[in-house]
Order: structure tokens, then sequence, then C-alpha cells
């Protein structure tokens, strides 16, 4: 048996193949890890050097002669031995090991540096053929340094008098494919993109004023107004119905401690979604004020698709392309950090801000309604403040159980006659609309927490707001309705001024609804030929199954069974009560249906006129 002991070896053009194909989805990013280590560089000087009269910048030029793009730095600068450590060993970090040695004692101090995994110089190599790098150390016994590389195997590393100041200057010859960044404009929005929260200045051909804006929205003297024009700029939105700035998250953790979460940014309501077309829930994610992302669609709780916004919070870890961030404790932290701000916020709006709580819901209630009905922590936060339309307005479920003694009346389609309305009032009770497909599941779901409550469907159990009435004492009057071909029943319900209603069978309304549907082609013709089908072979429920219900707590029907009424005026008015009840039901009625219906009240009244 024998053993050997070997070496990994290194291949650069391949390495550099897999960070273009693999690790860095855009080029432009190049540019950003370039402005990441000027950042840094500034960064270590002012903790290294400990100067009190520092000032900061970053300068890029674009020489579009010899197509370079130039990127200088009056930071802290490198040694020949650190150009060595750290600048051509590929995943060593000087910011790195300078954060992990600061952390014990400057943890605020260790949070201003960006840079983590050592890749950003290789990054240059996705951008341009040939890279120089010239840096002077701010420790002076050191000269200045010169490092030249091609992107393969070999680099070519000099001393020298190459520079006279204090920092680096990052000399790229820009690639075909990068040469988008030779255009000054789009040099512009990209530096804005990447470094506009940076608090060091970034210069662009000499201009005199800074390309980035150096501080966040949230920063400034009035952050309410510079975070509305943040968002009509970056999310191309109008303003919002609401903002919700965020900050420090503290809470106890498992074992006792403390855990403090720095965060900041905000989130912000749009003024309407639709689900499943406008579905939001995305944030832009900052890590040490460098952006990451724009379409992080994770972070925020899933049931807050409601919801956009911006998340600055150097507690995230950026994937090595640090172009998302990756889904570690420390993800789940802060998302569970944002939900409880976003929960306490959305409590306090519908606590102290009624007019600006019914304008989000009704922005986004199917949304809301929807989620949380898959979201159990979720419901358990909007279920007493969610509102429905109801036939008296929008109301909360608190609000509406006030009115009707623990029963929770609704149609499943949208209120198109007075019926089931009339009927639920006249028992002090409005009827919710459950048209969006998630009312129903929800108040199935309010309702099973609430063990006492009962849920009445009335346009499938209309009956159950009706009280036993012995027939006997209306027999008569039921034999005359019987006989000209009405089913009748007698039955006690409210409103009393009311004499008579129509009661359909389960499912007959809808089933005219779905053959006006195949019939007008709204079916996908893939489903209108399995439905046809159906409908064919099984027989629909038949208009005339429909039961006319009088009321006996009606003073009309009590006076129209007395024996005072002759008989013939009791057809008359049976058949009046019965056309005007299909008119007020609004079931089962085709446009001639209700002309037909029209002409025989008015040969009824005719006949009652003559005679």
């Amino acid at each position: 048996m024998t053993q050997t002991q070997g070496q990994f070896k290194l291949n650069m053009d391949g390495l550099l193949e897999v960070l273009a194909g693999s690790l860095y989805a855009n080029p432009a990013v190049g540019l950003r890890e370039l402005i990441q280590n000027a950042h840094d560089s500034c960064t270590r000087f002012s903790l290294e050097a400990d100067t009190q009269r520092y000032k900061p910048h970053i300068e890029i030029e674009i020489s579009g002669d010899k197509k370079q793009l130039i990127v200088s730095d009056n930071g802290s600068g490198l040694t020949q031995a650190e150009v060595e450590t750290y600048l051509t060993t590929i995943g060593r970090s000087y910011t790195r090991e300078l954060r992990s040695s600061l952390s014990l004692f400057e943890e605020e101090s260790s949070q201003e540096l960006i840079g983590q995994f050592g890749f950003g110089f290789l990054s240059a190599f996705m951008i341009a053929n040939e890279v120089i790098v010239t840096s002077r150390s701010w420790q002076t016994e050191h000269e200045a340094v010169r490092l030249t590389a091609g992107g393969g195997d070999s680099f070519q590393l000099e001393t020298g008098d190459f520079r006279e100041e204090r920092g680096t200057t990052i000399t790229l010859t820009i690639s075909a494919e990068a040469s988008f960044l030779l255009d000054l404009d789009i040099l512009g929005q990209k530096i804005r993109q990447f470094a506009n929260f940076l608090p060091i200045p970034i210069y662009i051909n000499g201009r005199s004023y800074p390309e980035n804006r150096m501080s966040a929205p949230w920063e400034g003297n009035n952050p309410d107004h510079a975070i509305i024009r943040f968002i009509e700029r970056e999310f191309n939105m109008p303003p919002p119905l609401a903002i919700i700035t965020l900050k420090d998250h503290t809470e106890t953790v498992a074992n006792g401690e403390t855990l403090h979460l720095p965060l900041s940014g905000f989130l912000f309501i749009p003024d309407s979604s639709v689900a499943s077309v406008r579905e939001f829930g995305d944030v832009h994610v900052y890590i040490r004020k460098m952006f990451i992302t724009d379409t992080e669609q994770e972070l925020l709780p899933p049931w807050a698709k409601f919801v956009r916004g911006l998340v600055e919070s150097p507690y995230l870890h950026p994937t090595a392309s640090r172009e998302s961030i990756q889904r570690d404790e420390n993800f789940t932290a802060v998302r569970q950090a944002l939900g409880q701000q976003l929960s306490a916020a959305l409590q306090n709006i519908q606590q102290q801000s009624p007019t600006l709580w019914r304008k989000i819901v009704y922005g986004h209630a199917d949304l809301m309604t929807g989620w949380a009905v898959r979201d159990d922590e979720f419901f358990t936060q909007v279920a007493e403040i969610l509102t429905f339309r109801t036939s008296q307005g929008q109301m909360t479920l608190p609000d509406y159980l006030a009115l009707t003694d623990n029963k929770i009346y609704y149609v499943t389609h949208e209120i198109k006659s007075l019926q089931e309305k009339v009927l639920a009032e006249g028992n002090s009770a409005p009827v919710i609309e459950a048209v969006w497909f998630a009312v129903q599941p929800f108040l199935r779901k309010y309702a099973t927490l609430h063990g006492d409550l009962e849920l009445i469907p009335l346009d499938e159990e209309p009956t159950k707001l009706f009280e036993h009435v012995n027939s006997a004492d209306y027999s008569d009057l039921l034999s005359i309705a019987e006989r000209v071909g009405i089913p009748v029943k007698i039955a006690a319900f409210d409103p009393a001024d009311i004499p008579a209603l129509i009661i359909h069978p389960k499912d007959a309304n809808r089933w005219e609804e779905t053959r006006e549907a195949l019939d007008s082609g709204e079916i996908d013709s893939a489903i209108a030929d399995l439905i046809s089908s159906f409908m064919e072979t099984t027989p629909p429920p038949k208009s005339d199954e429909a039961t006319l219900f009088f009321n006996a707590r009606c003073p009309f029907i009590q006076s129209l069974a007395s024996p005072q009424m002759s008989e013939k005026q009791q057809v008359l008015m049976v058949e009046l009560l019965y056309q005007i009840a299909r008119l007020f039901s609004g079931k089962m009625m085709t446009a001639t249906t209700a002309v037909e219906a029209f002409a025989s009240v008015t040969a009824t009244l005719n006949q009652l006129n003559t005679g």
C-alpha cells in the first residue's frame, strides 16, 4: 500500500469560465465589486489610521480611446505582501479578516465593511481583458506596487514609484461584452443602482458632484417625502397608501439571550393589487448599504403579497455572487422581524386610522382574505380586522356578529335582487356577499375558531329563517293555490310587511347561469364539451319546483285566508302574489319570462279592477 500527498492546482481560465457562467449572472457586477473594494479600502484607512480629517472619495474615469475604465480611491492602499496574500489568493479576503478582528471590540465599525468572500477582484476579469492594479499603502515605509494580469494563470508584480498618493487605482481594458460600461449614462445608472446609499462620494470623469446620493431616503430631514419620491422613481408606482419605516429589532431567543437585529428601510402598501395578477410581496435588499437585489420575494412573510419595500440589514448574508441572499437562520430571523413589524403596523392603522384601513382593505381585500385562509398566523392577525362586503356596507366580522346573534348570513353570488337582503335584514341581519372564492373558506375557518357560530347560506338554505306554522289554519288558501297550479307553503318570517316569497330549489339558478355561459361561449372549449355532456344527461331543476311561501305574520295574508274574501278574489290575489314574488326573487328569469310575469300582473289587476 502506497500513500502520497498532493496539492490542488488552480486553472484560472476554467475558474473564470465558472464565474462568468454560474456565479455571476450579470457582468456589471464586476463594476459593483470594484466599487465595494474601493469603499472598503477607504473604510479600512479610517479604522486603521484613526485619522479625524480624512475625506474619502472614489473616482471613476472612462478613457474611451483606450477602451479603459479606471477606478481610483484614496483609501488605505496595499503593500506588496498584502497584494500577494489577498489579491492573488482566491477566496481570501482582507476585509473579512479585519471585520472578524474588529467584531469582538468594535461591532459597529466592523459592520461598515462590505467585502466577505475574496472573489471581488476576480470578478474584474468578467468585464476586462487586462487588469492593472497600482497601489500605495498608508504605511509610508512601503513602496508602491503594481500588479498586471490578463486573466490567465500568471501575473506580473512590480514595486517602484508608480503612485505618489496613498490609495489604489485599478485600470481595466474593457472586453467587448462589457463595452456598455464605457457609456457615461449607463455607467452613472449602474453606480446609482449599486452604490446610491454608500456614504463615500463616487465621482465620474472629474465631475464636481458625486454620482451617488450618499444616503438612504429614510435618513434625511424629511424621510416620508424622500421615501415617496424613491417609490415613484425606483418602483415606478404612485404614492402608496401607507409606509412602514423599519427599525432595529430586539427579542429574546430560546436560550434566554437577547438578539439585536439591525434593520432599516421601509415597507409600503400600494394603492391596489389583484390576486394572481398583480401580487407583490417583493423587496429590494441592501447589505451594508450596497445593493444586492430588487427581486427578493421570500423575505416578507408569504401572506404579505400586498406589500413591497426596501430592506437594509448587515445581519443578512449575501451569496458568493452578492446577487442574492442566503436562506439561513439570519434570513429567517429577518423575515420574522419584518412580519412582526408589519403586523404591528397594520394593527395600529386599523385602530388609529380607520379611513386609511378601509382604503387598504378595499384595495387588497382579495389577497388578504386568500392568504389568511392559507396562513394560520396571518389569519389570527387579521381575522378580526378584515372587512367584508355586506348588504349594509363594509363590516368586520365582530361588528357584523354584534347585529346577528352569532349567525352569519351570506350569499355565494353578488346580490342582484332584494330577496336575500330583505330576508336577512328582516331578522336585523345584513348579508355577506361571499362572491370571491376565499370568502366562504374564511367564514368557515372563523366559525371553526368560534364554535358557537352558525353559517347560513341564504341562496341555498333561506328557509332557515322561517318559522314553522300550523298549515291547518290556512288550509283553504293553500288549496286554492294548489288548484291554480302553484306549489305553496305557509311559514312565518320577517319582515311582516312581505306577504310572500318564492324559494327556488338549490342549484337551480346556478344551472341556468351555466347554460347561459355555455351558450355565450364564456367557458373554455377544453371543458365546455364535458360540461355540456353532463348537463344533457342530468335533468335540470325545474322552474316549477320553486315554492311560494305565504308569510303568516303578514296582515294581508291573514286577511286573505279569512272567510270575508271571496274565492275569486283569493284566486286572483294568489296569482298576483306569485308573479310579484317571481319578479322579486330575481332568479330563473330571462327577459321573456319577466315580460310574461308583468303581463300576468297586469291582467290580474285588470280583473280585480273590473270586478
